[in-house]
């Protein structure tokens, strides 16, 4: 039963990764950039601001920091570290048929050695996970975005190969606990 698990997962990687074009893989390559994101955690914060005064937003960003600091350290020292599964792109079997991105000529980006789970994933799902409640009222376009960003970057990560879908998968699960939980404390701290 593992072994079919692992080689639909291989396969359906396979599947997205082959879908490449020089456009796309220009355009994933920048979405997986964490720079790419910083306009709209500017914007996330810029909103905050205006919407539950400065106060207010300074708690919700030192919770929000706390989130991502748990789920990136959680996914890269314990899970990644602990787990120990090669990225598609490093993989001995998979690594040869992936199509990987030329950062520049004859350098391609193959990520990490270890790939479970994605910090990408878990980083965004528990970013737009804490935050949804605070946008329903007086931005719920707000989260549909952050949602839209979050599904093309965990995409990007599998298009570009060092990603599996259950890594993504994994990833976004734990990321999406991390800041439900996280939410749920700051409301004893912060009110909508």
């Amino acid at each position: 039963m593992i072994e079919w698990l692992e080689h639909i997962d291989q396969e359906l990687l396979l599947l997205i990764n082959g879908w490449h074009s020089p456009l796309f893989d220009v355009i994933c390559w920048n979405l997986s950039k964490a720079i790419s994101l910083v306009p709209f955690y500017v914007i996330t914060l810029y909103f905050l601001i205006k919407d539950y005064a400065l106060k207010k937003s300074l708690v919700l960003l030192g919770f929000m920091l706390v989130t991502l600091s748990i789920t990136d350290i959680v996914s890269t020292q314990v899970f990644k570290e602990g787990v120990k599964r090669y990225r598609p792109s490093h993989h001995l079997t998979v690594g040869p048929k992936v199509h990987l991105y030329e950062e520049r000529p004859g350098v391609f980006y193959r990520g990490g050695q270890y790939g479970f789970f994605s910090s990408h994933a878990a980083n965004l799902a528990g970013f737009i996970c804490f935050l949804y409640p605070w946008f329903v009222e007086k931005r719920r376009y707000w989260n549909y975005i952050l949602l839209g960003i979050g599904i093309l970057v965990c995409y990007s990560r599998m298009y570009l190969g060092v990603h599996y879908p259950s890594d993504i998968l994994a990833g976004m699960l734990f990321g999406a606990l991390v800041g439900w939980s996280i939410r749920v404390i700051s409301r004893k701290f912060v009110s909508l």
